[in-house]
């Protein structure tokens, strides 16, 4: 069995301090014996161990274990150069107690035990411990982990202080060369029990980073705060059997703040914020594939180092494990982040005041909000929205649906009511962009909310919208510029639409429906459609497509003002066509009148909606407001939708009572 630094380290000191306990007659020969006799086994073990002067002071408790060496194939190098423990009592027959322990010298050279294609160099001249109790003997069977974790679990420390450290690693080649070196500010940890730190600390540190020229820059990191940070509940997941026995939520930090980052690339790229606060992030060691994300994290370093790309599976198979940790395997109670600044490197800036997510919980994200984003395109052009506030996301739903596409692109294109899942609701209000043209498109309120079972069609849908914006924005090449009213260099748009399913009635009914554009037209409608059972709302799309085609017409009124719209396009077609606009109004009502006219004679009671319809061509700015209802019921919503389809979608008409509705 191959043994970690960690594990290793481990024997040896217990074996040192607690031949001090046993041996006092014969303390020098006996402690160095002990020590030898680890040694030896850690180099059974496939470490090659060593260490040099073993010393004990009895009458003033104190032991001193020198020049450490600790290196495997694979692993690195893992150097001590002393180890000071003095006012060395015995609480217990299982406890040993050192009032101070000194640890000088320390450094690492090898591969990151979690990310093997990454070399790493650390260095702590310095680590000091105070008030440390121990237990007097090591578990010695089980995985590496195993042992390092039940130990780490029965130390405790009143303070554990590192004045500075250092840290440069280096992965990748080529142009995916990435070197850096971190400068730790002083460190310190206090009150360790259960592994758990009540209080940490870590004072500013700088980095920089190097390696191929896209990477290059440099940047720190401010004050570092934490409160109840639980490392014993990281290491659950390195050993597979305790993972898998955790299936509670374990809180790996009560409370974390970190006042300040900054990174300047050389490229010109700047990143800023001012403070970051997270709370109650907690994980279930039971619900995250550790062992599968560790494996695929290796083989994405790998391949980044020979300069390759993960295929389209690889890729599926990282997102489809970290679904896995959204969904059930983490929880967190608030994040966020307040004064975020940056720029890229052709000149555009942007800031947001306050950055907010949480709480997430069961794979479902309560909220992400943003509050005041404002900058400048590279062209000097601002933009800037006042917030934006996302509901009900389900991040691990998301990467799943990612991970679906990577291996299709056209995977939810059938059937995309999986889509509906991914988010709850989306508001935002006060947004302005720059256009190429007639000023900035202005959204004053944008409102998206629907409730329903994850992959499945909604049960209930709203969506408002308040915006304003250059109608120069939509091209003559576009079929949207029919409803535009260009004639005047701006227009506000206003809709309010709302659905929803009424289970005992088995109806969805459309209401409302309103949309309107400034200087242009408005159009309300009232649909009502019947035979809707829950089928519909199946998470299976085969289900769920049968049942869309069970649903019935019961009722559709629509009601449609000229608001201006409709004189614009006439005043257009007459300049075009060198014909006066009020011959050009003629003309269509006569077409229409013709068109219909053979319906008329078939059906005379069509006869009043026809005559509506003409005079609503023949008068601008008048209203036109129509019931239409199923002839002969039932009337199945898709035999509609393919004949207006088909070549002949006036045919519909056939299949349908219309009534003119009394104009408000």
């Amino acid at each position: 069995m191959r043994k970690t630094f960690v594990v290793a380290l481990v024997a040896l000191l217990v074996a040192g301090v607690g031949g001090y306990f046993g041996f006092t007659a014969f303390v020098g020969y006996l402690a160095r014996s002990h020590v030898d006799a680890v040694l030896a086994n850690l180099k059974a073990e496939g470490v090659a161990a060593e260490a040099g002067e073993v010393a004990y002071d009895v009458l003033a408790g104190r032991f001193e274990l020198r020049d450490l060496s600790f290196s495997a194939p694979g692993q690195g190098t893992l150097t001590i150069a002393a180890f000071v423990a003095s006012g060395i009592e015995r609480p217990s027959p299982v406890r040993i107690y050192a009032h101070e322990v000194s640890i000088e010298g320390l450094a690492f050279d090898g591969p990151l035990p979690l990310a093997p294609a990454v070399e790493a160099r650390y260095r702590a001249p310095h680590i000091a411990l105070a008030a440390v109790e121990i237990p007097s003997e090591l578990r010695t069977q089980g995985a590496p982990w195993q042992v390092a974790l039940d130990f780490f679990r029965q130390v405790t420390a009143d303070r554990i202080t590192i004045p500075e450290s250092t840290m440069k690693t280096r992965s990748g080649a080529g142009d995916r060369l990435i070197e850096t070196e971190v400068t730790h500010g002083a460190a310190g940890f206090e009150r360790l029990k259960d592994g758990r730190f009540a209080r940490t600390h870590i004072a500013p540190s700088r980095f920089t980073v190097g390696g191929a020229p896209r990477y290059a820059g440099r940047g720190s990191v401010g004050d570092v705060h934490a409160e109840g940070v639980d490392l014993s509940a990281l290491l659950v997941l390195l050993d597979p059997q305790a993972r898998e026995a955790a299936t509670q939520f374990r809180t790996l930090y009560e409370a974390v703040t970190v006042d300040g980052y900054a990174f300047d690339a050389e490229d010109g790229l700047v990143q800023r914020w001012q403070r970051m606060e997270a709370r109650d992030v907690a994980i279930r060691p039971a619900a995250i594939p550790a062992e599968e994300l560790l494996a695929i994290g290796r083989h994405m370093q790998l391949l980044s180092a020979r300069g390759e790309n993960p295929s389209a599976d690889e890729t599926s198979r990282l997102m489809e494990a970290m679904a896995g940790v959204y969904d059930g395997g983490l929880r967190i109670g608030a994040v966020t982040f307040e004064g975020l600044e940056g720029e890229t490197p052709d000149g555009s800036k942007a800031s947001l005041a306050t950055l907010r997510v949480g709480p997430l919980d069961e794979g479902r994200l309560d909220a992400l909000t943003l509050e005041t984003l404002k900058g400048t395109e590279a062209d000097g052009k601002p933009f800037h929205v006042d917030r934006l506030a996302i509901g009900g996301l389900r991040p691990g739903a998301a990467m799943a649906a990612a991970a679906q596409m990577a291996r299709d692109a056209d995977a939810l294109l059938e059937w995309p009511a999986p889509l509906f899942g991914l988010v709850g609701s989306v508001e935002l209000s006060g947004a302005e962009a720059p256009t190429d043209e007639g000023g900035p498109v202005s959204i004053d309120k944008l409102a998206l909310a629907w409730t329903g079972e994850p992959d499945a069609l909604p049960t209930q849908f709203s969506a408002t919208l308040r915006m304003t914006g250059p109608t120069g924005a939509v091209g003559r090449g576009q079929s949207a510029f029919a409803l535009v009213p260009d004639q005047v260099g701006r227009a506000s748009v206003a809709a309010d639409i709302g659905a929803s399913w009424n289970e005992a009635d088995g109806t969805v009914t459309l209401d409302p429906f309103y949309v309107e554009v400034s200087d242009g037209f408005s159009l309300t409608a009232k649909l009502v459609l019947s035979e809707v059972d829950d089928s519909v709302f199946s998470t299976e799309p085969d289900e769920a497509l049968a049942g869309i085609g069970q649903i019935n017409l019961t009722a559709l009124d629509v009601s449609v003002t000229d608001s201006g719209l409709y004189q614009q396009k006439l005043d257009e077609a007459a300049k075009e066509q060198g014909m006066a606009a009020d011959d050009i109004r003629q003309l269509i009502a006569g077409f229409a009148d013709l068109l219909l006219a053979q319906a008329v004679t078939d059906r005379p009671e069509l006869g009043p909606a026809v005559q509506a319809f003409v005079s609503f061509i023949q008068k601008p700015t008048s209203t036109l407001a129509l019931r239409l209802t199923p002839r002969a019921p039932p009337l199945p919503l898709l035999a509609i939708i393919e004949g207006l389809k088909g070549d002949d979608a006036l045919g519909i008409v056939d299949e349908l009572n219309v009534e003119v509705l009394e104009k408000n």
